[in-house]
């Protein structure tokens, strides 16, 4: 049997973090303000003071900043908030082929050690590069089937990206490695049926917290499994079928998995943007009147109702996971912000009465990024619209520009003024910069 977690483990170690070329580098920056913007969003979020008052109540002392807060808690407590506060908009980054988003279990992991341990921005930007490739590593050896069976691959292999990540900020060394890897595998988080409620989001926050877990107990010689992702009864033959451990290791640095990330111009799941899309182009070039809409029929490839097949949704969570309303949304307000998701606007009536003349049917020949839209008016027109790469796709990607206007949107706010800096920070980071120059202007103006 080939030695996959050994030698991962010695990847992760051993890898000289100047030879992370620069590309992959400004990529992990986009991703941090993407996931920036997203947690500070959310962070006041009713599901978020709940956690926060738990915290207070058996958390430890007060070590690291909760986004968007003038709070900080313990270190685990903060990754599982900061965790889930990102993920709670579904707003959050996503590489398509996986369906994973691998900012929302790692960069918490890597900003809880950073300010605890008063690193720099750049040591913080190389240790996620790292947590990535290996999360998205270990996605591609056990997805399809594993995401099919109905585990939520954010929440199972985050913890092993948070795990390496901060193990490579504390340089555990090759038998720690393997260790914390072998704790992660112990820790599978998230289940599909769990979507469309406050625990999909606790999935991600939970695999930030526990990699970080992982990596401290590693760290004190806590021992593992040698083999947790390749044995009989180990992480990948347990939760998966025919699992392919070679793209695990692969050798580091032909390619990085960064440099597949995507982010979300919609506040939604990934495979409805298309629809989205196709939409907002009825709206915006075609200039219709919802009213005079007869029938919308959507062809879409087949994720798209296995994810987001609730027609009737009643609620902004059950809303982000229905195809029906993200293209509602887009015909009438041109837009699926996060505003576009209030329960207030969910139930409004022009809204529902739109989503009942919708009818969402599979094609297997189109690509995730993929739609053809079919709107039949009452005078008896109809006109059709293609949509070959959705916005926010690898193929078609949100400029800088139009990330950070998406950060301003989601924190301006709660940041009050501080939004412009914050920018100007992050795509600045360089060698000495602490990250305590990021957390102290991640706090609300409360």
């Amino acid at each position: 049997m080939k030695r996959i977690t050994l030698s991962l483990a010695e990847n992760i170690v051993d890898f000289p973090l100047n030879l992370i070329p620069e590309e992959a580098i400004l990529e992990s920056k986009r991703s941090f303000l993407n996931w920036l913007g997203v947690a500070i969003g959310a962070s006041h979020h009713p599901s978020v003071d709940m956690v926060l008052e738990l915290a207070n109540e058996i958390g430890g002392p007060p070590q690291v900043t909760i986004l968007g807060r003038n709070i900080k808690t313990d270190m685990q407590f903060a990754s599982l908030i900061n965790g889930m506060s990102s993920h709670i908009f579904d707003f959050d980054d996503t590489i398509l082929n996986t369906v994973l988003h691998p900012s929302a279990p790692v960069w918490p992991a890597v900003l809880a050690v950073a300010e605890h341990n008063n690193l720099t921005t750049k040591e913080a930007l190389e240790a996620f590069v790292i947590g990535c490739e290996v999360e998205q590593r270990i996605a591609l050896a056990i997805c399809p089937s594993h995401y099919e069976r109905g585990w939520h691959v954010t929440g199972t292999v985050g913890a092993f990206g948070a795990a390496a990540a901060v193990g490579k900020l504390l340089k555990l060394d090759h038998l720690q490695m393997t260790n914390a890897l072998g704790l992660a595998a112990a820790q599978p988080t998230g289940l599909r049926e769990m979507f469309g409620t406050m625990t999909k989001p606790f999935h991600p926050g939970k695999a930030a917290a526990n990699g970080l877990l992982s990596a401290l107990l590693a760290q004190k010689g806590f021992t593992s499994s040698l083999a947790p992702l390749e044995a009989k009864r180990g992480f990948g033959q347990v939760l998966s079928e025919n699992p392919n451990f070679d793209v695990i290791i692969e050798p580091w640095g032909n390619k990085w998995q960064i440099l597949e990330n995507s982010y979300k111009p919609f506040a939604c799941g990934i495979v409805t943007h298309p629809g989205i899309e196709a939409g907002i182009n009825l709206k915006d070039i075609h200039n219709i009147n919802p009213a005079d809409i007869d029938e919308i029929v959507v062809e879409v490839h087949p994720l798209v109702l296995e994810l987001t097949g609730k027609e009737t949704p009643q609620n902004q969570l059950e809303a982000k996971f229905s195809i029906f309303h993200c293209v509602a949304a887009g015909i009438i307000f041109g837009k699926a912000s996060e505003a576009q998701f209030a329960d207030n606007i969910v139930l409004r009536e022009d809204v529902v009465n739109l989503r009942k003349k919708i009818k969402v049917i599979i094609n297997n020949s189109l690509m995730e990024d993929q739609v053809l839209l079919h709107a039949k008016f009452n005078k008896g027109n109809t006109i059709n619209i293609t949509i070959e790469h959705a916005i926010g796709s690898k193929d078609k990607p949100m400029t800088n520009t139009e990330l950070e206007e998406k950060f301003i949107e989601l924190t301006s706010g709660i940041l009050k003024g501080k939004e412009r800096e914050l920018i100007s920070k992050i795509w600045k980071i360089g060698k000495s910069l602490p990250i305590t120059e990021i957390t102290e202007l991640s706090n609300s103006q409360e």
